[in-house]
């Protein structure tokens, strides 16, 4: 009995001393991860922020720009459009920073231009608005309080939970436009219906930018989009969740 006891010990400090060595190596790999990959993955978010604020004149007050919010590279991708191409009419799909930043930017360059935000969720309708009157930038921005409603498209075997936009909510002529809702939780092609619905209200220069653009759901989208406007072209951008940039090509310059 003794000797039973003995080995039974034995087995379970082997186990005990097992589970003790796995848990130390787990540790040391996550502070190697913390030391290398963690900076490594932050530090161009840390660039584009700090080239945001420059070309915003140092000035600006830009709200949180991580987790749901989009991130810094990729606002700087608009941004630097902004600045570059001055839209007149600018239209996205879920306000939140990306709105307070182009506000901002439209101001900053001195552009005679405005935004219309479409939103479903209203706390951040509020929260938008607060930081808009804040910042003085209310009249650069028309806030769209739309509810999602179930939608479906010529083509495509599936239901969508889209804006239910009216066609006097949004002009014509629009000169950019944003791609960063609704959330694509439950379905990942939850924005195909910003195709059908709003490209045919952009103007010939327009540009499209797409967040999130890395997932398969947005790649495939895009795909999709190009069949119903088969002049759409597309630049991938650099960007820590992707950037698709969109726009409609010169068929006259493609057939010189």
């Amino acid at each position: 009995m003794a000797i039973l006891l003995g080995v039974l010990n034995l087995a379970l400090l082997v186990v005990v001393l097992g589970m003790l060595w796995r848990i130390r190596q787990r540790l040391i790999r996550l502070r190697e991860n913390q030391r290398t990959e963690w900076p490594r993955s932050l530090w161009p978010q840390f660039e584009a922020l700090i080239k945001l604020y420059r070309l915003l004149d140092g000035k600006a007050d830009l709200p949180n720009l991580r987790h749901w919010a989009v991130s810094p590279d990729f606002l700087l991708h608009v941004v630097r459009h902004v600045q570059d191409h001055a839209p007149k009419r600018i239209l996205e799909c879920s306000c939140g920073s990306s709105t307070i930043a182009m506000a901002q930017a439209l101001r900053a360059y001195g552009i005679d231009g405005h935004i219309y935000s479409l939103e479903n969720y209203q706390p951040s309708i509020e929260a938008v608005r607060s930081q808009l009157r804040r910042h003085d930038l209310e009249r650069y921005v028309t806030l769209i309080p739309v509810p999602l409603v179930p939608k479906r498209y010529d083509g495509v075997d599936a239901t969508f939970q889209w804006y239910d936009i009216k066609p006097e909510m949004i002009p014509d002529g629009i000169d950019l436009l944003l791609v960063d809702g609704p959330a694509a939780v439950d379905n990942p092609y939850a924005r195909y219906p910003a195709g059908p619905e709003l490209l045919s209200k952009l103007s010939s220069a327009a540009h499209v930018f797409i967040d999130d653009a890395d997932r398969l759901g947005e790649l495939d989208m895009v795909d999709r989009w190009r069949t119903l406007y088969p002049t759409l072209g597309v630049r991938k951008l650099p960007a820590e969740k992707g950037c698709a940039e969109l726009f409609f090509r010169d068929e006259k310059k493609l057939a010189a």
